[in-house]
């Protein structure tokens, strides 16, 4: 499934070009076979149809090589469910299209399940399965987090549900199928969190023609109701079909807003003037482009700037939303340390907002593509200057709410500012939220949960990406977005520090990462930290001049901020 953080849930199907895909594609054949002996097995009338196993075939090679390995042989009769729900797709009036069946989940021994391990006979004895399996066998992504993080931490007094148990439980297994398109996965977990339940497993595939499947084991609801909770999803899917269209965003034809223009209506306290003239900008080149806007290099009266368009074919209520809160947000801020605001363009359908270009690109650009990481001085100077603009934003009452690497860029000079704010929200007056945004790898675990939330959201994030500065890596490399998400909560789950880290660095780092928000510091006490720390290390040699071999993307790095 297409995510905000430009990676897919699932691979695509195709055709074999390695010893690795020839064996993958043999198992997929062998897993198909099965699956139609099965069924043959079970007398189905829909196994007698003409072409049937030529339907079916062409159903395994829609999806990813890795739902064969994965779909669990005796629960065949699933495979046709998943047919069934990726045809009934094709038609948009039935999406997402949907099953609800209940299932029983085994025991848990030391974090395997006991569906592929054997257990003390009395413990089978004890947990009879009443209900079938789940689709996919019992937990095997969250069985990855032991294998590949023992150190992971857990919440005092806490444990994972699914490594401790020793009884069957009954759940409910609940499996979509819609287009895949970008925050599809965040739009079916908000469904499945509106009514009350618990993933406890996700399964995620994208087929090669642009459609999703995706299982979610879940608890929280009574067994014996399952019926009711199929009308229960049934509603809520309703319910999030009744948003208004994007022109309710919009002034309707004839009309004219407050400001006697056909423009988006953007908050406003008249404080200044902001509204651009599309025919002042010069479009150069693209920088980057996404699945609902692109990014320019251009300029504007003669001021080189970054220009970021959102594409008018795929506006909608929810594109238009974040584009007036990013205006609206953007306009009332000035720091150094914060991408600074220009101008927007509100007439449709030319929506676009104007900043000035940051030269030399996103940290994330840097730390994977040319797979660097930074010596502890680099590091220390950019999370200097990331708190600094978090602070002043966290001091103007606002949450950013999806701070990344990604979102961190930097000037000429070496300094790094925060940008993106097109999820970001002025606190309320509660000084809490609900609603989940973000990225999963960076998201912190009581938003993740759909908990109330404040700016201590973003000191979670914030240490994920002091982490990701000193590792260079990916956070949670080995696992799916929504898999890391599931092990945060559940698990505990977080990034494993290095050995050689700076002792104060580790300190800070766990401080950040807190599953209790509270005692997560304020980002005016962690700029103090680490400018003290900035002081041990001292700037009189030889981490100063390894940084050098970085290459010339930070020659100039120590000019800025001075």
């Amino acid at each position: 499934m297409a995510m905000d953080d430009n990676e897919s849930c699932g691979s695509r199907a195709m055709e074999p070009t390695s010893p690795k895909q020839n064996r993958l594609q043999r198992q997929k054949l062998q897993v198909f076979n099965q699956v139609v002996t099965r069924l043959q097995d079970l007398n189905l009338e829909e196994v007698k149809l003409p072409g049937f196993e030529d339907h079916l075939w062409l159903h395994f090679n829609r999806l990813p090589v890795r739902y064969a390995s994965d779909v669990n042989v005796e629960r065949a009769e699933d495979v046709l469910m998943h047919k069934r729900l990726l045809d009934l797709a094709e038609d948009p009036e039935n999406r997402p299209a949907f099953d609800v069946r209940l299932v029983q989940v085994q025991p848990m021994n030391n974090g395997v399940s006991t569906n592929t391990v054997d257990v003390d006979s009395s413990v089978k004895e004890e947990t009879p399965s009443i209900h079938p399996p789940p689709t996919f066998g019992s937990s095997p992504n969250l069985q990855a987090l032991d294998i590949h993080d023992s150190k992971a931490h857990v919440n005092d007094g806490e444990s994972d549900i699914n490594s401790t148990s020793r009884t069957t439980r009954p759940m409910h297994e609940i499996t979509f199928s819609t287009i895949d398109k970008p925050k599809t996965l965040t739009q079916l977990t908000n469904i499945i969190s509106e009514i009350g339940l618990n993933i406890e497993e996700a399964h995620v595939f994208s087929t090669t023609d642009g459609f999703s499947l995706d299982v979610f084991v879940v608890d929280g609801w009574p067994y014996e109701e399952t019926e009711l909770l199929k009308s229960e999803v049934q509603k809520e899917i309703l319910r999030s079909k009744e948003q208004p269209q994007v022109q309710a965003a919009m002034n309707e034809p004839g009309q004219t807003s407050e400001s006697g223009s056909d423009s988006v209506k953007i908050p406003s306290d008249g404080s200044d003037d902001w509204e651009i003239d599309i025919h002042l900008l010069k479009f150069e080149n693209k920088v980057a482009s996404g699945s609902f806007g692109d990014l320019y290099k251009g300029t504007y009266c003669s001021q080189e700037v970054a220009i970021k368009v959102l594409k008018p074919e795929h506006l909608n209520m929810d594109m238009v939303k974040e584009f007036t809160q990013e205006v609206f947000i953007m306009r009332k801020i000035r720091h150094k340390n914060v991408v600074q605001f220009i101008g927007a363009c509100t007439r449709p359908p030319n929506l676009c907002i104007v900043t000035e270009f940051m030269s030399r690109g996103s940290i994330y650009t840097f730390l994977h593509k040319q797979r660097s990481a930074f010596k502890l001085p680099t590091l220390l100077k950019i999370a200097i200057d990331v708190s600094k603009g978090m602070s002043y934003l966290h001091q103007n009452k606002i949450i950013h709410r999806d701070l990344k690497t990604a979102n961190l860029l930097m000037d000429e000079h070496g300094v790094v500012k925060v940008g993106d704010f097109g999820v970001a929200r002025v606190q309320a007056q509660t000084g809490v939220m609900t609603a989940e945004t973000g990225t999963y790898r960076w998201m912190a675990p009581e938003v993740i949960e759909h908990k109330p939330y404040d700016h201590k959201a973003d000191v979670f994030s914030f240490g994920i990406v002091v982490w990701e500065l000193l590792t260079g890596e990916i956070p949670y490399a080995y696992l799916t977005p929504l898999q890391a998400a599931i092990g945060v909560v559940q698990q505990g789950l977080r990034p494993t520090i290095p050995k050689s880290t700076h002792p104060k660095l580790v300190e800070l780092l766990e401080k950040c990462w807190q599953q209790d928000p509270t005692q997560r510091p304020d980002f005016s006490e962690l700029l103090d930290i680490l400018q003290q720390l900035t002081r041990e290390v001292g700037d009189d040699g030889e981490d100063r001049h390894k940084d050098k071999s970085i290459g010339s993307f930070f020659s100039s790095l120590r000019k800025g901020n001075h």
